[in-house]
């Protein structure tokens, strides 16, 4: 059982494992240029490879860094041109295959697991997670971030980018029982509720604030968030 989730906590373990199994199933065209999995007209998740470069080249992630959630990889490269080693985790098997073959870099350790019941082997200087975040539920939130202090070092960074509110009117989120679900499409016509939570900068930090993370949310671009700090893990 999931670290915080209780067995009556039904509907967040569902739309968790219907999340697992849509991105599995989208890895092969994810982030390609297909048509979008959103069921209103809109975007698919994307942040252009030169705003990714710069993003990782100002967070300068050296020594060993995890990456949760790595998906295809656009993240994934730009952190093992830094770091010494990268451990890139991620629950979809078909994601991690993708991510080998576009990356294909010495460096990179690769693990298939659920980030919500992963437990780490070893510490690690930089914590970083693209597009993660909005699919944490609400119930999972502290948990998660408990996680984060498990897997930081002293003195150790997390950093992070997602989207964020401006870009809500992109999905017809529903929220049921406290879960803001979403839906998507494959281009074979069948559909999976996912989480999607589309934070504001001032609100994530002070909600970080309250956990005892130091974390800076700023908006990024039109659409985007992105996140840095660290946390008092004694």
């Amino acid at each position: 059982m999931r670290v915080g989730v209780s067995r009556d906590d039904e509907l967040t373990l569902q739309v968790v494992e219907s999340q697992k199994r849509f991105y599995d199933l989208r890895a092969p065209d994810y982030l390609t240029g297909a048509p979008s999995d959103r069921r209103t007209t809109g975007r698919d998740t994307g942040i252009p490879e030169r705003v990714r470069r710069a993003i990782i080249d100002e967070l300068n992630p050296t020594g060993d860094v995890l990456e949760l959630g790595c998906g295809p990889g656009g993240f994934t490269r730009e952190l093992a041109g830094h770091a010494r080693s990268v451990t890139a985790v991620d629950s979809s098997p078909k994601m991690l295959a993708r991510n080998k073959v576009e990356v294909a870099r010495s460096n990179v350790r690769y693990i298939q697991a659920d980030v919500f019941e992963w437990v780490p082997d070893v510490a690690y200087d930089v914590v970083f997670f693209g597009f993660l975040l909005s699919h944490v539920p609400p119930g999972l939130f502290e948990s998660f971030w408990r996680l984060l202090r498990v897997c930081l070092r002293s003195r150790g960074r997390v950093a992070f980018v997602d989207e964020d509110d401006r870009v809500a009117h992109y999905d017809d989120v529903r929220v049921a029982d406290g879960v803001p679900v979403a839906r998507r499409r494959l281009g074979d016509g069948r559909e999976f509720d996912i989480v999607k939570v589309f934070w504001k900068p001032e609100d994530l930090a002070a909600k970080l604030g309250d956990l005892g993370w130091d974390v800076s949310v700023s908006r990024l671009g039109g659409s985007y968030l992105y996140g840095v700090g660290d946390c008092d893990c004694t």
